[in-house]
């Protein structure tokens, strides 16, 4: 007797599968969408293909052939997947995957862009173990027509002409290279660079398609080219962080502030104004950024902190990162604890390591000393970013670094979307810990930010659909602000 097909359903909230017949998701307890109903969303396409692949196959071993193309789709698969895309489709020696959709997240864009450069690198990894291969990638971003809760019908997930675009895109990339669109370099400027390139005349277009090549991904947050207006309201939160700064510049106190607010709110923007002030002080500054994709080790911002903090590189081979790690350490804490620290902070940061397994709370105490000595030289501010996407491993060492620091000139910033409460009592137990939260801004300060943003020509009635549209968010007071500037109608 022949067993059924179990068909599976994915929560639009937090992507998790569920059974067909499932009204709410067992893990977030949200309400499911129907098993088929169309959408227009905004999505990112990413297309991928084989450079000459087609041509060089007629002269091949059609199993060569076949465990080429298939080499190539697990790598595709597996990097698409790893930055939260969705594989739509594998056509002969080309990929699409579509960002967006069916789950939705605010960076989808520049998960398209990044998996893409990731497929590029990998198909390039590809030649040690085959044939000679080469792939032009392509994002474009847009309005599509989405199928979700994709009933099984094998139609697309996506339809429209940002797909058609980024075919298009695709062709004009030259090989081992991605280009993107008009739409996907506006909304990834600040986390990716880009080199301009002449406008491509695209098949079925009445005008050339605007395209960007992608140079590299920038990956710390403090490489992101500050384009920002004026720092406008927030003056409470901004009084409360100084006052806890100052409380450990004079009374050697450190404590943890956390910053809580949705995504474009400002709590990047709070830090960065407190962060200028402090280094004007003479004081310093570690950043560390979790992550939602890429290699997420357990303590993905923690060993940010401790690479800025010894002038280690990602691009340091291991023996010289080991040798800065090592010479770092000695300089900074007693000869007694040296040698341990060492062990366990090259644990931290994935160095070959002879160590044996250590207790948690051994490699969380290497971290607390360095920060604590360097406190002690001269005040240090310690920036965890997007911990709403830290493992469990990490939140626990940043709630251990609130609790635990003693008798140093140090401060503890942690950023944070409100879905992060739901997952756990955050900061409860601390008995020193503040908890800010972002709301929107006055529509008087969201319109100040405005008219610092867009020209001066532009017309009132725009600025004021602008102010409407932003809803008090920052972020999208820029990005509206931009569009104006690009000559897209944003306040239409």
């Amino acid at each position: 007797m022949g067993s059924e097909t179990r068909q599976e359903q994915v929560c639009e909230r937090c992507g998790r599968s569920a059974d067909a017949d499932a009204r709410f998701c067992s893990h977030c307890g949200a309400p499911l969408a129907e098993r088929s109903r169309e959408e227009r969303r905004l999505v990112s396409i990413l297309f991928v293909d084989l450079e000459g692949f087609t041509a060089a196959s007629e002269q091949a071993d059609p199993e060569d052939v076949r465990e080429t193309l298939t080499r190539f789709h697990a790598a595709a698969r597996e990097q698409i997947e790893a930055y939260g895309g969705r594989l739509e489709k594998f056509i002969g020696d080309a990929v699409m995957a579509v960002f967006g959709a069916p789950v939705a997240h605010g960076d989808d864009a520049e998960r398209a862009v990044r998996a893409g450069l990731r497929v590029l690198a990998a198909v390039d990894g590809l030649r040690d173990t085959g044939p000679m291969l080469a792939a032009r990638a392509a994002v474009n971003t847009g309005e599509a027509l989405v199928t979700l809760g994709r009933p099984e019908t094998g139609e697309a997930l996506a339809i429209g002409d940002v797909v058609n675009t980024a075919a298009r895109l695709q062709t004009s990339a030259p090989p081992g290279r991605l280009v993107v669109g008009r739409e996907t370099h506006r909304a990834t400027r600040e986390a990716v660079e880009y080199e301009s390139l002449p406008a491509v005349d695209a098949k079925g277009k009445a005008e050339p398609v605007e395209a960007w090549l992608a140079v590299r991904p920038l990956v710390e947050p403090s490489e992101r080219p500050a384009r920002l207006g004026p720092f406008v309201g927030r003056a409470r939160e901004l009084d409360v962080v100084r006052s806890v700064w100052r409380q450990a510049l004079h009374e050697r106190r450190p404590q943890l502030v956390t910053v809580v607010g949705p995504p474009g709110i400002g709590k990047s923007r709070l830090v960065r104004e407190v962060a200028t002030e402090v280094e004007a002080s003479g004081g310093r500054v570690l950043r560390g950024r979790c992550v939602p994709y890429e290699e997420r080790t357990g303590y993905h911002a923690s060993a940010q902190l401790v690479r800025q903090a010894f002038g280690i590189f990602d691009s340091d081979v291991e023996q010289v990162a080991r040798e800065k790690l090592v010479a770092g350490v000695a300089a900074l804490l007693p000869p007694v604890e040296a040698e341990d620290a060492t062990r366990y902070l090259a644990l931290l940061l994935g160095l070959g390591t002879d160590a044996p397994v250590v207790t948690q709370r051994l490699l969380f105490l290497a971290l607390r000393r360095v920060i604590e000595c360097l406190g002690a030289e001269r005040p240090v501010l310690v920036v965890y970013e997007d911990i709403h996407w830290a493992a469990a491993s990490e939140l626990d060492l940043i709630e251990y670094l609130g609790g635990q620091l003693r008798e140093t000139g140090c401060s503890v910033l942690a950023l944070t979307r409100p879905e992060l409460l739901d997952e756990r009592p955050w900061g409860a137990w601390l008995p020193a810990h503040t908890s800010l939260v972002l709301g929107p801004l006055a529509a008087a300060e969201v319109a100040a930010m405005a008219s610092s943003l867009v020209a001066e020509a532009t017309p009132d009635d725009a600025v004021e659909r602008l102010v409407a549209r932003a809803e008090g968010n920052p972020l999208f007071v820029e990005e509206l602000a931009a569009a104006l500037a690009d000559g897209t109608a944003a306040g239409a």
